[in-house]
C-alpha cells in the first residue's frame, strides 16, 4: 500500500508508510467488528483506503490551524497528569509494576522512554526516539490501554 502511494502519487516515504499502517489498521477493525460487506477484491479494497487516507491526511493540513491557537485535544487518558492520576496510589503501584513486568520486552522500552520524556511535547519525542508522531501516539496509547487493563485486573494487593 505504502508502494501504491509513493510510485503513483509520489508520496514521501514515511508519510506513506503512516498512511499504509492506518489504512490497515482501519481494515483490522472492520474485520474485527464483521463490518465489511460484499468485498471481492481485498487487495483493490485496501489501496483505495490507503489513498482516501492519504487524500484526507492532505485535507487535513489544509485547514489545520497552527498548533498554538488550536483547541489541543490529546488522546483521552494519555497525558502525564491523567497516566499518574489514574496510575497512583500504594496499592496500584505494586500492580503497574506487576504489569509493566509482564509486557512484551518492545513495549516495555517504549514505555520507559514514554516516562522518560513524559514532560516533553509528544511530536518532539517521536522525532527524539526516530518513530513517526502518528505511530508514535498509537503505539503509547495502546500500551496505556494496555496497563490500565491490567491494572484493573490484576490481584496483586498491598
Amino acid at each position: 500500500m505504502a508502494l501504491y502511494l509513493r510510485s503513483v502519487m509520489r508520496v514521501e516515504d514515511e508519510l506513506a508508510m503512516d498512511c499504509a499502517q492506518q489504512a490497515f489498521e482501519n481494515f483490522y477493525e472492520k474485520i474485527l467488528e464483521d463490518s465489511l460487506t460484499d468485498i471481492d477484491n481485498i487487495f483493490g479494497y485496501l489501496i483505495i483506503s490507503v489513498k482516501n487516507e492519504y487524500l484526507m491526511r492532505l485535507r487535513r493540513e489544509k485547514f489545520e490551524v497552527p498548533s498554538d491557537y488550536a483547541m489541543f485535544i490529546p488522546i483521552q487518558d494519555t497525558s502525564s497528569e491523567n497516566i499518574f492520576e489514574v496510575l497512583y496510589s500504594k496499592e496500584r503501584e505494586k500492580k503497574l509494576e506487576k504489569c509493566i513486568r509482564e509486557l512484551k520486552f518492545k513495549n516495555r522500552k517504549f514505555f520507559k522512554l514514554v516516562l522518560e520524556y513524559i514532560n516533553e511535547n509528544d511530536k518532539e519525542t517521536a522525532k527524539m526516539i526516530g518513530m513517526s508522531y502518528s505511530n508514535f501516539r498509537t503505539k503509547k496509547s495502546r500500551i496505556i490501554d494496555a496497563l490500565k487493563e491490567c491494572v484493573k485486573n490484576s490481584n496483586v494487593v498491598n
